[in-house]
């Protein structure tokens, strides 16, 4: 006992150091909003006789990826193209008459991004002609966009009047947010703007202004970076700093598994419920990490192969589903065999008189037991030892999960494959290190597997620590509420799943 206390004070202040280190480090993302956005600005501009539209489309990294070879292929042609797509998914509405959209302009730019990787910045001016209203009639109007509705991102639109018109009313804000997209503000990055709709009453004066500019995207208007990302555009690739690389990308992956998810909170709520051994401390952490890197790997790999008709972030909600369903699934057996261990069923006394009732010439079960038994038991380890055999089970009350039953759960904890990692592997592709990129993945994932373990090993510790202190009676309810908690989260998981699929 002596020895297992003094070595699980090492391991305990290890959780606690690393753990409060990494906390200190916050993880940031490559794009504003997240490297698989596309982003969709609208500036409504009313003057006499014309409505003029600016729009911009931002892509992210991951979406402008995946244009990569009509924008190559044809640049011009791709700006122009894309932009009369746009232009016949906005509807206008001028007085009670559809007015149809033209292109008038156009212009293409390809910010840097993050991991070696581009992003898509095209802006273009639309007209409409207005006939048949005086300069001083009220004029109802309305806009819709219906560009891309499935697409996560940030929609905006504003309602401006020009040379003379004016504005009655209008649920759309004149001023922007975003500076047309160039710069998104920090306080809703968690919860981006989403206005595809808009409706106002004006009256458009006497002067035709003159169509919005085409201003480009700011100089360094990316102003966040993605520190795991960028180690693949290294360009010094010596020994010394190879290893100096894998090193970085071992802590990046540390770090990023003390951020939201990754099976932590699955981890805690299983080895409440039930007294999960060091092993299977051990033996989660690193399922969720492999898990992790196998998702990255698979949607890398599609990215690669498909064009942007398919969303690729909508493989999240699926996951997030999948993995709730799972967590519930686990937890609400867990539930069931806990219950019925603190809360056994009373057996009648017919059957208890012949259970207990031993036959002639034979010994009961404590006698067997009591001739088997050296007086000794270790629950740590789960070792019975007798003359009879020697036997690794844990007793019945607190046995832990097969090891499929753990597969299954790690598995359910690191189905989602981190953005940065899937940069890092589109990027590696795309400036032909892929074997590097391959390497940082491995060693993030270790960094990854590394810090769950850590995590674990302190909750098994941490609860050997209260047992042996006494404590294990006054939580006698401990393994019923982990397994409803795991339920509970299962829950909320499947619950967010589903929100983000509606």
């Amino acid at each position: 006992m002596r020895q297992r206390s003094r070595g699980a004070r090492p391991v305990a202040v290890l959780v606690l150091v690393v753990g409060g280190l990494l906390a200190l480090a916050a993880p940031v993302a490559a794009h504003p909003l997240g490297n698989f956005t596309v982003n969709r600005y609208a500036r409504i501009e009313v003057s006499a006789g014309v409505v003029q539209v600016l729009y911009v489309l931002d892509l992210a990294e991951i979406p402008a990826f995946q244009e990569r070879q009509e924008v190559d292929a044809d640049p011009a042609g791709y700006a122009r193209e894309r932009a009369r797509e746009i232009a016949a998914n906005l509807e206008l509405v001028v007085g009670d008459r559809p007015v149809p959209l033209r292109l008038t302009d156009q212009r293409l730019e390809q910010p840097p991004g993050q991991g070696g990787l581009d992003t898509l910045r095209l802006s273009a001016v639309l007209a409409a002609d207005v006939e048949g209203f005086g300069p001083d009639q009220v004029i109802d109007a309305a806009f819709t966009d219906t560009n891309e509705p499935d697409r996560l991102g940030w929609r905006e639109i504003v309602v401006r009047a020009a040379a003379g018109a004016e504005i009655l009313r209008s649920d759309a804000p004149e001023d922007d947010l975003s500076d047309a997209l160039r710069s998104y503000p920090e306080d809703r990055i968690r919860s981006p703007l989403d206005l595809r709709r808009t409706t106002w009453s004006y009256t458009e004066g006497e002067v035709r202004a003159p169509a919005p500019a085409l201003d480009g995207a700011a100089a360094g208007a990316l102003t966040s970076v993605d520190g795991f990302a960028a180690l693949i555009t290294r360009t010094d690739l010596s020994a010394a700093a190879f290893a100096g690389l894998l090193v970085v990308a071992l802590g990046f992956g540390a770090v990023h598994a003390v951020g939201p998810g990754h099976g932590k909170t699955i981890m805690a709520a299983y080895l409440v419920s039930t007294r999960g051994r060091p092993r299977d401390a051990v033996l989660l952490g690193g399922i969720v990490s492999v898990m992790h890197t196998a998702s990255v790997l698979v949607l890398g790999g599609v990215l690669l192969v498909v064009d942007r008709s398919v969303a690729a972030e909508t493989a999240y909600p699926v996951l997030t589903l999948i993995s709730g369903v799972a967590v519930t699934g686990v937890g609400a057996w867990l539930l069931a065999s806990r219950w019925r261990r603190v809360h056994p069923q009373t057996p009648s006394p017919q059957s208890f008189s012949a259970r207990s009732a031993p036959q002639e010439g034979a010994k009961t079960r404590r006698e067997r037991d009591d001739d088997h038994d050296h007086g000794h038991d270790h629950d740590e380890h789960g070792h019975h030892h007798g003359p009879g055999g020697h036997s690794h089970a844990l007793p019945d009350d607190v046995a832990p999960l097969s090891r499929r039953g753990l597969v299954a759960l790690g598995t359910s904890g690191g189905l989602f494959p981190s953005p940065s990692a899937v940069l890092v592997m589109v990027g590696a592709v795309g400036l032909g290190r892929a074997g590097l990129g391959l390497a940082l993945l491995a060693a993030f994932s270790i960094g990854l597997a590394a810090t769950l373990t850590v995590v674990g090993l302190g909750l098994v510790y941490g609860r050997s620590f209260l047992e042996r202190r006494g404590f294990a009676r006054r939580f006698r309810y401990a393994p019923v509420v982990g397994a409803g908690a795991l339920i509970l989260l299962g829950l909320v998981i499947v619950g967010r799943g589903l929100a983000e699929l509606a």
